[in-house]
């Protein structure tokens, strides 16, 4: 059974949001401090890092980063001092081909997906660490197994399979699939289509069956791009990125709630659009065909128009308890990572700061006194990993 949820816009009259707006307190502040990193000069395994695809953390706080690159999970413990690791390339019991879309369960065990099953480990007595192989089961046909999404899990134990990887999201984005504990397929909740969102990837054709993908040409930088998330209730959490607007509906399509801010667009800096431009530019100097026939760039990257002001927010995750965590752009400085947190019933509770910017995917752990997060080293590109507490007053 598929479950469709169609895109309404539930709009409050200008005196509703008035009125809501004075009658809510203002926000807490949440400043994070940097607790430790896994990163070149502050860790000897930070250099064997590679493609890292996914995060968890267990309930004792240690943390557990999938490798595609390396093909096993890293472990580290609260401190961040590296412990044994899990896995090794392989089709065996416990090895991977490509470990990705980490979670915790409700049952405590750790879920790993990899290219045709998921994998699931539970407590070693010896380390006291999520690290024994118990089971695995397979995956649904033509999973999208590349894709870096937690693997969530709703309160009634089911978990939440991310397929996105259709080319044309046109007629659906694509689907979440779930599954029991025990590795049954229930039913699936399908991402609807979003207006003007972009093809995956933009291509050209070099013969009747084959084709060539361009990175980085199906949409321009700066460009507001759809999101969504799954919640622990089991709800959907969806936005065009156009306005700050999110609305949650449950699995049958039902709008339940929103999730809005009434905040001034911020321009881009002039320097950043340039600089966006010139690599946008040299892209399409690179595309060995004319551009009339690429599949899937939109006219506004044909065109090298870039948007004058940032989009309304950058990405949306959910918290381990129900909360909602909506990502904005850091204006004026690129250096750091701004969040605000809205409670389940949509009241915006905090804005959270962190003096790190961190990667967009794999998801980061996130909960108002400390935050799990994959970094990407701006001048190298390379993985990092971060964890942040919460400052003291």
């Amino acid at each position: 059974m598929t479950f469709r949820l169609v895109l309404t816009v539930a709009l409050l009259s200008p005196g509703q949001i008035a009125s809501q707006a004075a009658a809510r307190p203002a926000p807490d502040t949440v400043r994070m401090r940097l607790l430790w990193e896994i990163a070149p000069g502050t860790s000897p395994i930070a250099d064997s890092l590679g493609e890292l695809s996914g995060l968890a953390v267990d309930r004792a706080g240690n943390v557990y980063i999938s490798d595609f690159s390396a093909y096993k999970i890293w472990v580290f413990d609260q401190t961040g001092r590296p412990q044994r690791w899990i896995g090794r390339k392989g089709k065996g019991p416990g090895e991977f081909e490509a470990p990705t879309g980490l979670g915790i369960g409700p049952d405590g065990r750790l879920y790993v997906r990899d290219i045709d099953r998921v994998s699931r480990f539970t407590l070693d007595p010896a380390t006291n660490r999520l690290t024994r192989y118990e089971s695995s089961f397979r995956n649904p046909a033509m999973s999208d197994w590349r894709s870096m999404r937690t693997s969530r899990f709703d309160s009634a134990g089911r978990m939440y399979y991310p397929a996105f990887n259709r080319i044309d999201r046109s007629r659906s984005t694509g689907h979440f699939y779930r599954y029991n504990l025990r590795g049954e397929l229930l039913d699936s909740i399908l991402v609807p289509s979003f207006p003007d969102a972009p093809m995956s990837t933009a291509s050209f054709r070099t013969g009747p069956h084959g084709g060539r993908m361009l990175m980085g040409l199906n949409h321009a930088p700066f460009a507001p791009l759809p999101v969504w998330e799954v919640t622990p209730r089991g709800t959907l959490i969806t936005g065009t990125g156009t306005t700050y607007l999110l609305e949650e509906r449950d699995a049958q399509g039902r709008l339940l709630r929103t999730y809005r801010r009434e905040l001034t667009s911020d321009r881009i800096p002039v320097r950043e659009r340039e600089e966006s431009l010139a690599a946008l530019q040299a892209r399409l100097d690179s595309v060995p065909v004319p551009l009339e026939r690429v599949e899937g760039m939109p006219p506004s990257v044909r065109r090298r128009e870039l948007p004058s002001v940032f989009p309304a927010y950058m990405a949306v995750y959910s918290g381990e308890d129900g909360s909602v965590w909506v990502r904005r752009w850091p204006v004026g400085d690129t250096r750091r990572t701004i969040f605000d947190v809205f409670a389940a019933d949509g009241r915006l509770i905090a804005v959270v700061t962190l003096p790190r910017a961190i990667a967009v995917e794999p998801p980061p752990r996130l909960r108002l006194d400390d935050v799990v997060a994959i970094g990407i080293d701006p001048e190298t590109g390379a993985n990092l990993v971060f964890s942040f507490a919460r400052s003291k007053p």
